[in-house]
């Protein structure tokens, strides 16, 4: 033992800070977390996480349904502008298709697409924030050779021909404003919660955690798809805005169902709004 310990250090103190700093009662070793510690803490981890998640998912779901609230509006006013300048008319629905009744509610024809986009950029701005990277990155979501360019939204200003004759489960009919002046309670863009069986779509933007959508692959998987619609895929509702630039939540259970495409009768789209 040191003897400037034994100097210094009164009785019994010599025993205790010899134990402090290894003896053959402590062996020397550094205690640390068992097995079951650790997997005990890896447990309490994972329990904190499965309760914290949902709850940030469900924040993020509504910041971007406030997000596209805004573009809902920011959409109303961007045909408001191109009314101003175009003796009140609204911008014109329809496609590039040869047969100008081929027209479909998320589908705007080239033409109009460059109209709007002169006064409001990017192309995202007319899509919920929840569809725009579908729409971004998938091939054929965009833009159609034969039809123009598909947008995130229903766009339910002027259209031909309405009301659409109801066919199948749409039986509720809408008439499509041609200025801002016509009807200003009339829905003028509305979330797209839609399903085409044809062309292989259910899109519900808004769910609990974000967007739900069944594409091609999906329908080829799962033959069941064809009878899914979007609340069935946990949509919960969408924005809707009228001629007027009100717009607001609608739950899905409060929504409707509509013709979404002029032809095509029970082949063609169904939305909600």
């Amino acid at each position: 033992m040191n003897t400037a310990l034994d100097s210094s250090m009164p009785p019994g103190e010599e025993s205790r800070t010899a134990a402090r700093i290894g003896s053959p009662r402590c062996g020397n070793a550094v205690h640390g977390f068992t097995l079951i510690e650790l997997l005990v803490v890896v447990a309490i981890i994972a329990i904190l996480a499965s309760l914290l998640l949902p709850a940030l998912s469900s924040a993020k779901e509504r910041s971007r349904r406030a997000a596209c609230l805004n573009n809902v509006h920011q959409f109303i006013l961007v045909s408001h502008l191109y009314a101003g300048d175009n003796e009140d008319k609204l911008p014109a629905a329809g496609t590039d298709a040869r047969n100008k009744e081929d027209t479909h509610t998320p589908i705007l024809s080239s033409e109009t697409a460059t109209n709007l986009l002169r006064y409001a950029s990017p192309v995202k701005v007319l899509d919920c924030p929840n569809l725009a990277r579908s729409f971004e990155k998938n091939d054929g979501w965009r833009v159609h050779p034969d039809y123009g360019i598909a947008i995130g939204y229903h766009y339910l200003g002027g259209h031909e021909n309405t009301p659409w004759s109801p066919v199948g489960v749409g039986t509720n009919t809408w008439i499509s404003p041609k200025t801002t002046s016509q009807d200003a309670t009339a829905p003028l863009v509305a979330d797209l919660n839609v399903y085409a069986y044809s062309y292989q779509r259910v899109l519900a933007p808004h769910t609990a955690r974000g967007s739900a959508i069944l594409d091609d692959r999906a329908f080829e998987e799962n033959s069941g798809a064809y009878d899914l619609k979007p609340a069935d895929i946990g949509g919960r509702g969408g924005n809707v805005g009228t001629a007027d630039g009100a717009a607001g939540w609608k739950d899905i259970r409060a929504m409707r169902v509509y013709r979404a495409s002029q032809m095509w009768e029970e082949s063609g789209a169904y939305g909600y709004w």
